[in-house]
Parts: structure tokens; C-alpha cells; sequence
């Protein structure tokens, strides 16, 4: 099925507009979402390298600034202003060159050896005000590699903070002799330096491209904004079909995925450990891609014939955006998709973050971008409240075993334990100094873990459910050792070890005991996204961004197999009662279900 790409591209720059507008951070590194592509056009400089940067700008404009241009028109004269414009212009040179060389750094790795920097006279290119200063926008020749036809222009913009691309503030000047010299405009914004964790640091973000035959222009000059773009993240895609590479660009649902199971040979020693794996069946039905899931068994009375009987179905949660929906495990097949109408109609679509549901499979609990946690009632398949108490998106929930209470977890840097007879927050744990990404309750209900940007802190719950203040209580432990975020985790039936998977590629397993680092896992190409360890207490099971499934034994850390068949990140697994079936959900807009034969 062929698609209009421009359509695609621009309903995914509004996609990203719309995700950058949720963090409330200055932090770049905190901003990456489960939507591959997002955060590939942000990068940020510091520590030595800028540095270097601003050194080699620095020695450039000591050049310059001994051949000046003419003195603007209104360049202040003394008294008022007792700087010589050659010593003044030597600063504003500066400033353009450390503006510059970023961008060459940016379109270099962006972009590789697509594209060449097309030299320019620097004196020129340095566009002043009448009153002498640097003004905020400057524009850069690049051309194709392969084809030096195709010019390129890009426009970098200074801007404040994240908040002048959030409120579409940021402004790029495109003239007519622009639309007529260049095929491709691509427009960055370089955020004003600041102070961070960092030190002194320069932030800089590619906030999307037009290909000039996309543009009119009825005047001499227009400005755009970031919503007047197509998404960066097509960017590559768009200047490689320039120079002859055929693309069938088709929706997701339409590509052809092969699944393949890799695993262990028959005479290898952990073998009757992994055994024997097949691909059952695809679960098709999420319009946007799925960002987690939830299982349980669920019992349902049967009448008939004068008399009842009940029998057992394994169902399964899975939740996107705006779209929650239950499956038949048993059947393969789709039982509801649990309607949020009334908040549909009003325009607050929410993106499931998590669920959870009860050990009776009676009662599912949805948390998400919205702040709010959402609880349905999966027999009368209707929602039954909505509890808000969080500041910001909420990203993990939790059952305690008994199922009375909830946890919940988010970017308020808050763990909220609510009392589901009468949805009241019951305590709070305050996490300080980071964002709860994600969330595991021991089975003894005596553990609660949260995972972060970096860190995984372990408390002891079972002393103070009673009380009504946890502002004071401290972690157990405090796992250092991974070096971004932790978005899963899992915990053994005996609480003894926890594994936890995170963006920087690894697994790791540790001894919840002494708080003792017991192995790490390597073996994806890309950030983990979600781990699960089997039933029997054997297998790790873990989903990445480079759209495979991996199988691990928990005693040595090995290897036993790997799944592909997906065609995005793998951001969920669960495994069923038995061990049995695992099943997987991606942003692909998939649930695959793999078997153990």
C-alpha cells in the first residue's frame, strides 16, 4: 500500500512537537521516548570538546577582526559605548564561528558522507545589524555527495530553551532567492548556553527539513516554525532518494517480517533449559505502536444446561496511544478495546505508559501521559475511575500481592500507594532527585524497587505502610552501575535477585541481599526496553530497540536464543502462567506470541 510520505512526515513532526512538549526538564539526555527516531536530532556539547570549539573560534576571529567590514550605520559612539567596533566585531565573529562549527559537527554525524560543506566566504556570511550586532539566525551552504546539483541550506535560529520549540516560537527567514537556488532547507535551533550537571554546555536540536518545491512563496521573505516542518527524523530517507536509492515507502502494518528464532544446539549442555521455541501468531489491531502489556488469569462462571462451571482464560492487556485493549490468550483473540469516549471526544488522548493488572484478572489499571491512572473493571469491560494525584506523565503501577493497594510512579519524582477500597493515596515515597521510569513490588510485598535515569533504589516497604509521611524514609540500596535509563525490571519469586534492563544496552543481574552486582548482560545492539524472568526462575527474557528478543539463563548470564520478527523497538514482554508462551509487543503496532514447542 503506497502512502503519501509528505503526509507521513508531517503528521510525525505534529507526533513530535506534541512529545517534546511533556518534559519539563532542560536535561536532553532524560528526553528520549519510546519513538525511535525522537531524540537522534538532539545532541549537546561540553566538557573538552567545546572547549576546542570555542578556542578555534576564538583564534579565527582574532583574524578577522584585523580586516573588518565598514562600521554598521548605527554602531554606538562614545560616550555612550567606548568598545572600538574592530575589538566589538571580534566578539560577534566568535560567536558566529562556535555558531557554525556546531552545525558542521551536527550535519557531520547526522548525516555522514551524504552531504559536503560547500565553502563560503566567513567575512560575508556574518550578517550584522545596523548597531553591530550578531544577528540571531545564520545560513549554511552544504550539496550532496553524490550529486552536487542538489544544494542544501541550513538555517540555524537561536532560541532560549526547549520552551521556544514547545510554543513554536522559534522563527527561520526562508526568501524567494532561497526557494530558487536550494532543493533542500533543513533548520536547527541552538539553545542559548547554560549551566547544567554538565558544566558549561551548548544544546543544539535538527527541528525538521521542507524540500524547497514544498514552499510558495507570495512574498519576498516568509518565516516558518517548527510546526511548519517535516520531521527530521525522514530526513536521511528524503536526501538518499535524491541520489537514486528507490524506496517503497508503504505503512508499518503492510512490511513483511520473517520471525526467526535463533537457540542453542541439541548437545549443548543448557539446552533442556531453553528447549525448543516456534512463532505462533501475530496479534494485529493498535493503530499507534504498543508500549506495554499485562497478564493474568482471569475466571469466568459459565451457565448452561441447569448448572454452572467456571473455567480459566489467560488474558492479556496491551496499551498504546489512546488505545487499551484485552485479549483471549487462549484464542488469539481480541475480547474489547476498552473505549475512553467521553476524553476521546475532548481531545485529551492519553499514551498508555503501563498497566497492571490483579492477580484475578478482574481489574486492570492503566497510567499514562495524561497524569492520570485509569481503572477498569474487565468484566463489565468499562471504565470505573480515574485518580489524579500525579504532577506530570505517570510511568509505572504496581499491584501489592494482596491487591488491596497500588503503586504508582512517574516524572513528579513521587511513588503514590493508593487504597483501592477507597482510592485514597495512602503514602508517599519521595524518590528526591529523579523520575520513577520504572517499578517492581516483591512478591512478599516487603520491596519496592524503582528504576531511573542511572540509578535503581531498593526500600523496604513492609515498616512503614502504616504510616502516613514517608518524606524521611531512605533506600536500602542504591544501584549504581548502569549509564542511562532504566526502563524495566523484574524480580525473582524469592526476592533474592533483580534484573533490570536499561537504554544503554545491557541487562543486569544483582543480588537484592548484599546489593552486589552479579552479571551483565551484553549482547543488544540497542537500548532494553523491557525484561522478564520465566516462571520456573530460569530464563531472562529481555526486548530492545534493536527489534529483537533475547533469552538469557539467570545462574550464568548466558546467551540461549534469540527471537526476530519485529519491526520497531520491542518495548514489552510477559510470560504466561506456565512459561510456556512469551508474548511481545513492539511499536511495530504488533503482539507476537512465541511458544515453547
Amino acid at each position: 500500500m503506497q502512502i503519501d510520505w509528505i503526509s507521513l512526515l508531517k503528521a510525525q513532526q505534529t507526533d513530535f512537537l506534541q512529545r517534546v512538549k511533556r518534559p519539563k526538564t532542560t536535561d536532553l539526555s532524560l528526553l528520549e521516548g519510546q519513538v525511535k527516531g525522537c531524540h537522534s536530532e538532539i545532541m549537546a556539547f561540553w566538557g573538552e570538546p567545546l572547549a576546542k570549539i570555542l578556542e578555534c573560534s576564538r583564534q579565527q576571529a582574532e583574524i578577522l577582526a584585523k580586516n573588518p567590514p565598514p562600521i554598521p550605520p548605527e554602531y554606538p559612539e562614545p560616550p555612550d559605548w567606548t568598545i572600538p567596533f574592530p575589538k566589538y566585531f571580534q566578539s560577534q565573529a566568535e560567536d558566529y564561528l562556535v555558531r557554525e562549527q556546531i552545525v558542521d559537527r551536527v550535519i557531520t554525524e547526522r548525516l555522514g558522507k551524504l552531504v559536503k560543506k560547500y565553502h563560503h566566504d566567513t567575512l560575508k556570511n556574518i550578517v550584522l545589524d545596523d548597531e553591530g550586532n550578531l544577528c540571531s539566525e545564520s545560513k549554511f551552504t552544504y550539496s550532496l555527495t553524490n550529486n552536487p546539483k542538489i544544494s542544501i541550506q541550513v538555517h540555524v535560529a537561536d532560541g532560549e530553551s526547549f520552551n521556544s520549540i514547545k510554543k513554536d516560537k522559534i522563527r527561520w527567514s526562508v526568501t524567494r532567492e532561497d526557494v530558487k537556488n536550494y532543493q533542500v532547507l533543513i533548520f536547527l535551533c541552538l539553545f542559548y548556553p547554560g549551566n547544567t550537571k554538565l558544566g558549561y554546555e551548548k544544546q543544539i536540536i535538527i527541528t525538521g527539513f521542507l524540500p524547497t518545491n514544498q514552499l510558495e512563496l507570495s512574498e519576498p521573505k516568509i518565516n516558518l516554525t517548527p510546526s511548519s516542518l517535516l520531521y527530521a527524523g525522514g530526513l536521511t530517507w528524503y536526501l538518499e532518494s535524491l541520489i537514486g536509492k528507490k524506496y517503497n515507502m508503504t505503512l508499518v502494518d503492510e512490511v513483511i517480517m520473517v520471525e526467526t528464532i535463533q537457540t542453542l544446539p541439541s548437545d549443548h549442555p543448557q539446552k533442556s533449559i531453553i528447549g525448543d521455541w516456534e512463532y505462533w501468531q501475530t496479534l494485529k489491531g493498535h493503530t499507534r505502536g504498543i508500549n506495554c502489556l499485562a497478564y493474568s488469569v482471569k475466571t469466568l462462571t459459565i451457565k448452561g444446561s441447569g448448572c454452572k462451571h467456571s473455567k480459566t482464560v489467560p488474558i492479556l492487556a496491551s496499551g498504546s496511544r489512546g488505545e487499551t485493549k484485552l485479549w483471549d490468550l487462549s484464542k488469539g483473540e481480541l475480547i474489547e478495546t476498552l473505549s475512553e469516549y467521553p476524553w476521546v471526544l475532548s481531545g485529551l488522548v492519553d499514551e498508555v505508559n503501563s498497566l497492571a493488572l490483579s492477580a484475578d484478572g478482574q481489574i486492570l489499571v492503566s497510567v499514562g501521559a495524561d497524569s492520570t491512572i485509569k481503572i477498569w473493571h474487565t468484566g463489565a469491560l468499562d471504565l470505573i475511575d480515574i485518580l489524579h494525584k500525579h504532577n506530570g506523565s505517570v510511568r509505572c503501577v504496581a499491584f501489592t500481592p494482596d491487591g488491596k493497594k497500588l503503586a504508582t510512579g512517574g516524572d513528579d519524582r513521587k511513588v503514590l500507594f493508593w487504597n483501592l477500597r477507597d482510592r485514597q493515596v495512602e503514602n508517599t515515597l519521595c524518590l528526591d532527585d529523579t523520575a520513577a521510569h520504572s517499578m517492581v513490588v516483591s512478591p512478599d510485598g516487603q520491596i519496592l524497587i524503582t528504576g531511573s535515569y542511572r540509578k535503581i533504589k531498593v526500600w523496604q516497604l513492609t515498616s512503614y505502610y502504616n504510616k502516613k509521611n514517608q518524606q524521611e524514609i531512605k533506600p536500602i540500596h542504591t544501584l549504581m552501575g548502569h549509564s542511562h535509563i532504566v526502563s524495566s525490571l523484574a524480580i525473582s519469586a524469592n526476592s533474592e535477585f533483580l534484573i533490570s534492563g536499561s537504554q544503554d544496552k545491557t541487562i543486569r543481574v544483582w543480588n537484592l541481599v548484599t546489593g552486589q552486582l552479579i552479571h551483565t548482560l551484553k549482547s543488544h545492539r540497542d537500548g532494553v526496553y523491557a525484561v522478564v524472568l520465566s516462571p520456573n526462575q530460569q530464563i531472562i527474557a529481555s526486548g530492545s530497540a534493536d527489534k529483537t528478543i533475547k533469552l538469557w539463563h539467570l545462574e550464568t548470564g548466558e546467551l540461549l536464543a534469540t527471537f526476530t520478527g519485529h519491526a520497531n523497538i520491542v518495548t514489552a514482554l510477559v510470560f504466561t502462567a506456565s512459561g510456556e508462551m512469551l508474548v511481545s509487543g513492539s511499536l511495530d503496532k504488533t503482539i507476537k506470541i512465541w511458544q515453547r514447542s
